[in-house]
């Protein structure tokens, strides 16, 4: 059975005259002193339990937030660990079309390449080629201008010597028959060649070396 303060202070106490006892004034003022205490007592006690539910609640309170906390970084951790590996693929994905394009783009460098150095052989082939055909135009003009000369100094010869006329003259003449169709080409192009003049030959590109 719980003691109240109220308990102690109207505790009675029997009066006994035969024998001498404490005095009832003090012991009823320590009584007095003895229940306020103890009231005081239960009131901090009730103080504590109530302060001790207090921090329990907060406890219980904090326990959820670092669950909460808890729950959040490992969500936090997976969400890490999972966008670091979407990025490793992505880069390696990243990495991997680089170098398709670059090895599709070095082939079609190559090629280019190849292309322009058959082309550039092409180019030197016909400047070549006309420079040969020009070299052997120009032979056959130089040729024609020696016959000419020679046909001009001839009849240069033959104003000067009229008694010798007659005896020339079927050299002159042979000499003349084998000008005429030289003359004739020269005639028709402006310029004698083998079968091109210089007017069928197409303009050339100046290749620098």
């Amino acid at each position: 059975m719980a003691i109240t303060p109220l308990d102690i202070k109207k505790q009675p106490f029997p009066r006994v005259w035969l024998r001498r006892g404490f005095d009832p004034d003090e012991v009823n003022a320590f009584l007095l002193h003895i229940s306020e205490e103890f009231a005081a007592l239960i009131r901090q006690n009730d103080a504590y339990a109530t302060q001790v539910k207090h921090l329990e609640q907060q406890l219980s309170k904090y326990t959820n937030i670092e669950q909460v906390l808890n729950e959040t970084l490992i969500t936090a951790q997976k969400s890490t660990d999972l966008a670091k590996a979407n990025a490793q693929k992505e880069a390696e994905l990243i990495i991997n079309d680089a170098e398709a394009r670059a090895e599709r783009y070095e082939a079609e460098a190559r090629q280019r390449v190849n292309r322009l150095d058959n082309e550039v052989i092409a180019i030197r082939n016909q400047r070549d080629s006309f420079l040969a055909r020009f070299k052997s135009m120009l032979k056959t003009q130089l040729d024609l201008l020696e016959v000419i000369s020679g046909d001009l100094r001839g009849d240069d010869g033959r104003q000067d010597q009229p008694e010798q006329k007659h005896r020339q003259e079927p050299h002159s003449q042979s000499r003349q028959q084998q000008a005429k169709p030289q003359r004739s080409v020269m005639m028709k192009g402006g310029f004698a060649a083998d079968d091109d003049t210089i007017d069928d030959v197409p303009p050339q590109p100046v290749i620098i070396g």
